[in-house]
């Protein structure tokens, strides 16, 4: 763990309300995105539960050990509270924004097939079910290792394996689809331009 976040504990263990708002500043923002993703960009709802995430971290920092990263303890606390959350709601919305796309390319067709790409990707996500959708996002959206997973979820690394195994095909038959209409809208190769016509 970073010694600025060691310090900052420290000091909001000892009353100091400054250094839990630097805790917020750093992992606000990181905490906010996860809990997003999970409720499918509802951004109120992310919003409420970042809030409740930090009032419940501040209560129990004294509880904290200090073994891992202290973003990982936080998006624990997020996770925990967004199952109760969904669990009391039963509302299972679309996942906005699940992976970013990217716009850099100058080519205003490959960046809207990507952009096509990643709506679709982001309903086809959108539409697992909830306990396989949390350990995809975990894992690939927000970068989580299997044993945090399981960790966050209460669930053993074999089960995350396998929920990330049904999730992948589920994806893939998904996406199949997509997959081959682009490849037969779009030619293998680039066709050659004929430069002498343009002029």
């Amino acid at each position: 763990m970073p010694l600025l976040d060691t310090w900052l504990v420290h000091r909001a263990r000892a009353g100091d309300t400054r250094s839990f708002e630097k805790i917020y500043e750093r992992h606000g923002s990181r905490v906010y995105s996860l809990l997003r993703r999970l409720t499918g960009g509802d951004e109120s709802t992310a919003e409420d539960l970042t809030q409740e995430t930090f009032l419940a971290a501040y209560r129990s920092l004294a509880a904290w050990r200090g073994g891992g990263s202290l973003t990982t303890w936080l998006c624990g606390i997020a996770i925990r509270l967004y199952r109760q959350h969904h669990r009391g709601t039963q509302e299972d919305d679309p996942l906005d924004d699940a992976l970013p796309t990217r716009d850099d390319d100058s080519n205003p067709l490959a960046r809207c097939e990507r952009a096509q790409v990643g709506r679709e990707l982001e309903t086809a996500i959108a539409s697992l079910p909830v306990i396989c959708r949390e350990t995809f996002v975990l894992t690939y959206v927000e970068g989580f290792a299997y044993k945090e997973v399981a960790s966050h979820l209460g669930i053993p690394v074999g089960t995350v394996q396998s929920r990330l195994n049904k999730a992948k095909t589920l994806l893939r038959v998904a996406l199949t689809p997509l997959l081959t209409d682009t490849e037969t809208v779009l030619p293998a190769r680039p066709k050659k331009v004929d430069y002498h016509v343009l002029r």
